[in-house]
């Protein structure tokens, strides 16, 4: 593998940078969705975004013809992880990242036309609706009922802890089309119109991020709504959780994090000393670079691997995300110790320092089911990446072949 960026990828780089250091007020700090966000800064993220996606920036990899850029994987990458630095925060990123690669596999060409320009020009807000309050981590226990009545399918049940950025405008559902044995059979995916008669939201707010219920009371989907094959949902959806596993770039975002850590630091005083002068602070920031730099390092060896798997075979499932969830709890608990009952404030507060964010990643590093909670990361690493003997050959087959199909 070769470190060095050729001539054409700095220039990719430097495009972006240049973009968000245009756009980005000089005093921004990156917010997600959680309960802090505001609606002014919702409206910008979606103004922003918009100018974005009028570039082809939201989806890179995407053909032109789709809204993209037709850039290679490596191009994605460069790209993928100058935008993390800058530490985006698109409403869109579930359509981008999560249902729009699997509709360039499973879609027909009528679904593509319709939904991937929407999500490329940053129009459109998707929810990913898998979790019910019996359906977590065992999505083959997905109740929400689908009937089919006439030139309709119909939707009755309930989804949960949906992660929220916004007023959704399509719903990428997994609902229970057949009662079979055994049970991830009978299941299939729909695009449903998230303002259709019969659907109604309410708020579950969590302290990591700001989450939707939501109910489905007779709700109709038109049959060409139903998304690749009938009662293959299941395996629609684990192609699904392999884009949304994929960590390329996340080191970006870190890196920056720890330059303003260390930065805080250095101008923060305890006992008339710089933070950056006590031996557990500089201890705890060490041990951030060393992960910031192994987390860059899995990132790229993935992006490098996965665009050489015509000459190496699939890439094994990436460890970064996995790695990430195990060492980010122990890490903001250690940032909470360092300032003192200061970390433990969040933004809002006047009193609060380091804009809050101490406690904010504490909350956050809580939450480990985003992707399959750790357990489950385990079980998909043994199995497709050392090859231990827990998924069935053929489903293996059948995932890897699709995940090859489209670029992330």
């Amino acid at each position: 593998m070769d470190f060095r960026f050729t001539e054409e990828q700095e220039e990719l780089r430097k495009e972006v940078h240049d973009f968000f250091s245009e756009n980005l007020p000089s005093d921004f700090e990156s917010r997600g969705s959680g309960p802090g966000t505001t609606m002014e800064q919702f409206k910008f993220w979606m103004e922003l975004q918009k100018k974005a996606g009028a570039k082809g920036y939201l989806t890179p990899g995407w053909s032109k013809d789709s809204g993209g850029l037709g850039l290679t994987d490596m191009e994605q990458a460069v790209f993928m992880e100058e935008s993390s630095y800058w530490g985006t925060s698109w409403p869109g990123t579930m359509g981008q990242r999560i249902c729009g690669p699997p509709l360039h596999v499973f879609g027909t060409e009528e679904q593509k036309k319709r939904f991937l320009p929407g999500i490329a020009k940053g129009e459109a807000i998707w929810y990913q609706c898998f979790t019910e309050p019996d359906a977590g981590s065992d999505e083959a226990n997905v109740s929400l009922r689908c009937v089919e009545e006439g030139d309709h399918y119909v939707l009755n049940g309930q989804k949960t802890f949906i992660t929220s950025p916004g007023p959704a405008d399509y719903l990428y559902t997994l609902a229970r089309t057949q009662d079979i044995i055994p049970k991830h059979r009978g299941i299939s995916l729909f695009l449903v119109d998230a303002h259709s008669p019969g659907i109604s939201y309410g708020a579950l707010p969590t302290l990591g991020i700001f989450t939707t219920e939501i109910f489905f009371d007779n709700v109709k989907v038109p049959k060409d709504r139903l998304l690749g094959e009938l009662n293959r949902g299941f395996y629609h959806a684990m192609v699904t959780f392999e884009f949304e596993r994929s960590t390329t770039g996340a080191a970006a975002g870190a890196r920056r994090n720890l330059q303003e850590l260390i930065e805080f630091c250095r101008q923060e005083k305890r006992n008339g000393q710089p933070l950056l002068k006590d031996p557990a602070v500089r201890d705890l920031l060490a041990d951030r670079a060393i992960e910031v730099e192994l987390s860059w390092l899995q990132g790229w060896f993935a992006a490098w691997h996965f665009s050489q798997r015509d000459k190496l075979g699939s890439p094994p499932p990436e460890a970064g995300g996995l790695h990430a969830k195990v060492v980010s709890a122990d890490r903001a608990k250690q940032l909470i110790d360092a300032m003192g009952l200061y970390g433990q404030l969040r933004s809002g507060s006047k009193y609060s320092k380091y804009s809050g964010r101490a406690a904010q990643q504490w909350l956050s590093s809580r939450s480990t089911h985003p992707g399959g909670t750790i357990e489950v990361q385990k079980i998909v690493l043994a199995g497709r990446g050392l090859g231990l003997p827990r998924i069935p050959a053929k489903f293996n087959k059948e995932i890897r072949a699709a995940i090859e199909g489209v670029g992330v």
